[in-house]
């Protein structure tokens, strides 16, 4: 279930790439956004939810496998799913959804103690967030298993 969810947020890095290839962006406008993404501190956010998310993963991997999985799917992830390689796709993204001024400001506000607050935080709330959207979905499996089945039963 959790490999599925990696493999959902890779799906959804591809469609991020798609919808920002063929968007008319100043280079202002997308200085702005780059600004942003760094000074939200994205790449090491970035880096430390993958972290989380592969940390995740293994939860239900076997105990002598879990090593051999985690190393597999950092490998994978530094690959394909690194700062780097997706930087200039998230700065479009944003470039698309916030004004140039918009952004500005939020650079402002990421520079200043508030914003550097959340930053510290961001890691924390995502793993807990993942959590707790992992304890609703278990809590209430059986529910959704029987759903599935009958959907499935209807056709």
């Amino acid at each position: 279930m959790k490999i599925r969810l990696i493999i959902a947020f890779l799906l959804f890095c591809s469609v991020v790439k798609a919808q920002t290839a063929n968007v008319n962006i100043t280079p202002a406008h997308l200085k702005a956004a780059e600004d942003v993404l760094i000074a939200s501190g994205a790449g090491a956010q970035m880096k430390q939810n993958v972290t989380a998310m592969i940390k995740q993963a293994s939860a239900n991997v076997p105990d002598d496998k879990k090593a051999k999985f985690t190393e597999i799917m950092g490998i994978f992830m530094n690959k394909y799913l690194n700062w780097e390689l997706l930087k200039d796709q998230m700065a479009a993204l944003y470039a698309q959804q916030f004004t140039e001024k918009e952004l500005k400001d939020l650079t402002v506000f990421y520079l200043s103690p508030l914003g550097k607050k959340l930053n510290e935080k961001q890691p924390v709330l995502f793993q807990k967030g993942a959590e707790l959207g992992q304890q609703a979905v278990a809590s209430h499996q059986v529910e959704l298993q029987q759903m599935l089945q009958d959907a499935f039963k209807e056709q």
